[in-house]
């Protein structure tokens, strides 16, 4: 048993397939499958069930992964134990898409010009996957948007956004003074895809007070969301500070909704078990000083 085995274990847990895991950990797959048989083997155990090609945890499997993962974060924990008597500290940040694009990379330009000594990682994904990577101890910290419902997770509200309709300046519904659910249904909506925080809550919102939405265009990526809005018909629900440079550009307009508003915390999500290294608080320092300097030059 060594520690090699429980970075391969996690792997195969984490990406359900022994080829995902060998790509993922840049070894072979005969290597990866060797491993998890010898795992079993000495402990006498199944860890996984084999069912069209694909790996399902067993109870006992469940139970190691979990204490592999503890021990994979003890063992970083004291390597950054380590590295701070060298004046180094490596974080690992996540983000979900509209914070990675628009809230983050300022963020660590500021970071990298005052905290010499922090190096940095970054993983940009839709909410659940963020979500994973951090209960996994895959990534030390990150920013999503939305509810947080793993209770592994702490999560601590850092600043509201505002989800809008978009439409393109020359839709048939820009300009009118106020939007009816009725006529949102005439019109095609783009939407993200399942996982993200936007497709969760403002359109379930819609639907749950009655909207037939035709979802018929699903995408992956914000930027072919405003993309498929500039040629189509199309309306989609996105973060306010996603469209702000096209609004000002006169391109792409916001409906107003039966005078409601939609708003939703950006949160700061970590461990619960997580250590809190000095690049950490680092980055979390900067983080409420951008927050609180927004407020400021927000405020009347």
């Amino acid at each position: 048993m060594t520690l090699h085995y429980l970075e391969v274990l996690a792997a195969v847990c984490q990406e359900k397939t022994m080829h995902a895991a060998a790509e993922k950990l840049h070894i072979s797959q005969p290597a990866i499958s060797k491993i998890i048989s010898d795992l079993e083997k000495h402990y006498n155990v199944k860890m996984f069930e084999r069912i069209n090609h694909r790996l399902f945890l067993t109870p006992v499997g469940a139970i190691m992964r979990d204490r592999a993962l503890e021990i994979l974060e003890l063992f970083a924990r004291m390597e950054d134990e380590i590295n701070i008597q060298g004046q180094q500290s490596h974080i690992r940040i996540g983000a979900s898409v509209s914070v990675g694009t628009r809230l983050l990379p300022p963020l660590l330009a500021r970071l990298s010009q005052q905290e010499k000594t922090v190096t940095y990682e970054v993983v940009v994904n839709n909410t659940s996957r963020i979500e994973q990577l951090v209960s996994d101890y895959m990534l030390d910290l990150a920013l999503v948007e939305g509810s947080v419902d793993n209770p592994n997770l702490i999560a601590q509200d850092i600043v509201q956004d505002e989800l809008v309709l978009a439409v393109r300046a020359g839709h048939p519904l820009a300009g009118k003074p106020e939007v009816r659910y009725e006529d949102l249904e005439q019109y095609p909506f783009v939407t993200r895809e399942d996982g993200s925080s936007n497709r969760n809550q403002l359109e379930r919102s819609l639907q749950e007070k009655g909207a037939m939405l035709k979802m018929n265009y699903s995408c992956s990526s914000v930027e072919a969301i405003k993309q498929a809005l500039l040629y189509t018909d199309g309306i989609a629900a996105l973060s306010g500070m996603m469209v702000e440079e096209e609004i000002k550009e006169g391109v792409i307009t916001i409906l107003p909704l039966d005078g409601m508003r939609f708003m939703r915390s950006i949160r700061l999500i970590y461990h619960k078990n997580k250590y809190m290294t000095p690049g950490m608080k680092a980055f979390i320092g900067l983080l409420d000083d951008e927050v609180q300097n927004s407020s400021d030059s927000a405020a009347p």
